[in-house]
This record gives C-alpha cells, sequence and structure tokens, in this order.
C-alpha cells in the first residue's frame, strides 16, 4: 500500500512538475542512490508490497513493514529514496530503464517460481499414483443370496 502510495505521489510530482512553466531541474542529491541500488530497492519493495498484500498480519505480527525493512536493508532513509526517485523521475529515459529492469526481474522470478510450482505438482502426483499402486487392492465382499423355497409356505388368507 505505501508503495502505491510513493508511486502516486511520484504521478502527482510529475504531473505538478509538467504542468509548471519554468520546469527545474532537481538537483543531483549528495548521497543518490545509485541506478542499480534503486532497481534492488523498487524490486524489493514490490516483493513485500506483493507478500503484505497475501498475509499482511502475518507479516505485522513478525514486526515486518515493508518500507522499513528495505530502508534499513540498503542503509537508506525514505527521504534519500524520495529525492533519488525525484531525481531519476525526472530523467524519464532512466527511470524507464529502471522501472524495466524491475519488470524484467518480476518477470524471470515468476518464470522460476511457476517451474517450481509444476515440478512439485508433478511429484506430488507421482506420489500419489505411487501410493495407489502399492496399496492392497480393495476386495468387494460378495454376499451369496440364497433363495429362499416358498413352495413349501402356507398362505394364510
Amino acid at each position: 500500500m505505501k508503495y502505491l502510495k510513493i508511486v502516486a505521489i511520484l504521478c502527482v510530482l510529475i504531473f505538478v512538475g509538467c504542468n509548471s512553466n519554468n520546469i527545474e531541474r532537481p538537483k543531483k542529491p549528495k548521497n543518490l542512490i545509485k541506478k542499480q541500488d534503486m532497481v534492488n530497492i523498487l524490486y524489493d519493495m514490490s516483493i513485500l508490497t506483493a507478500s503484505k498484500g497475501v498475509n499482511k498480519k502475518l507479516l505485522e505480527e513478525n514486526g515486518v513493514f515493508p518500507e522499513d525493512f528495505v530502508y534499513e536493508k540498503y542503509g537508506i532513509d525514505s527521504v534519500q529514496f524520495a529525492l533519488s526517485n525525484e531525481y531519476y523521475a525526472y530523467k524519464l529515459e532512466t527511470y524507464e530503464e529502471i522501472f524495466n529492469q524491475v519488470k524484467n526481474r518480476l518477470t524471470e522470478e515468476k518464470k522460476v517460481l511457476d517451474s517450481i510450482k509444476n515440478i512439485e505438482a508433478e511429484e506430488r502426483k507421482k506420489r500419489r499414483d505411487q501410493e495407489k499402486s502399492t496399496r492392497a487392492p480393495e476386495v468387494e465382499t460378495i454376499i451369496p443370496s440364497k433363495k429362499i423355497d416358498t413352495s413349501q409356505v402356507d398362505i394364510r388368507q
């Protein structure tokens, strides 16, 4: 959710920046996050934001807050991230490269996870088939039916 807020803020900044007559190029921050680190940060934020959507309560119970976790992992703070993000957002070609790298990385990761999922499904199916083949066949018990001789029965009226 916070990732979406960041994207929304970026969109507003870009919109407002594009509407002003004198577009001022943001100054390069002193502690600018390297381009590849921005890719890694945005990738991690995407993964954590997606996992937060799946089981938010579990993450919060374990004290995992996606943005804080990423900031700590890369030794940055929210201001440094925002300033670096603003700087790269101004350079649309660079920003597009960053997002394309994140997208490609997510796509590749999804392919790997899908193949693992398929392999696991095949292994489960093989185990079930093996269990079925090693079980003793079910024997159907047939109770022979006896015919009752009714020729000797007196029918009372």
